[in-house]
């Protein structure tokens, strides 16, 4: 018998919240890729020059990157699938964006983190055209 377990932190609830809150701030489409590396920026912006950490820097933080693009598609699709966040299929590939019940969601989330979220998420509005162009590169899967 295999038992499944299931992150605590960075699991896929979590990674598809903070994906509905980076989609509603932004309001715009992203791809898969983009949202792991807005997502890493959010939590780790000091390294972008931005606000203090969310999360604290591990040593080796870096290969976080590697769980969320294996996980966040599971959570993509749970959220897509419940009206939570929309999806857009287009010639070059899938697609993410807030609709209407995104913002509701994210309207009710009223946690201590999800405050502190949303100071680092104003200064990722008016930075990912840049860390998506100059501080990642594209991935190839």
């Amino acid at each position: 018998m295999t038992s499944t377990t299931h992150a605590i932190f960075n699991g896929p609830l979590e990674l598809g919240t903070r994906s509905s809150l980076i989609l509603t701030a932004l309001e715009k489409r992203f791809s898969l890729d983009d949202l792991v590396l807005l997502d890493y920026a959010l939590l780790y912006s000091q390294d972008f020059e931005g606000p203090e950490n969310l999360h604290p820097a591990l040593p080796n933080h870096i290969a976080e990157i590697g769980h969320r693009r294996e996980f966040l598609p599971e959570s993509l699709s749970f959220f897509s699938k419940r009206g939570l966040i929309s999806t857009h299929i287009e010639e070059s590939g899938y697609y993410y964006s807030a609709n209407q019940q995104t913002l509701h969601f994210v309207s009710c989330l009223k946690s201590e983190y999800y405050r502190k979220s949303w100071v680092r998420l104003s200064w990722l509005k008016s930075n990912y055209k840049y860390l998506l162009e100059q501080s990642f590169p594209k991935f190839n899967g």
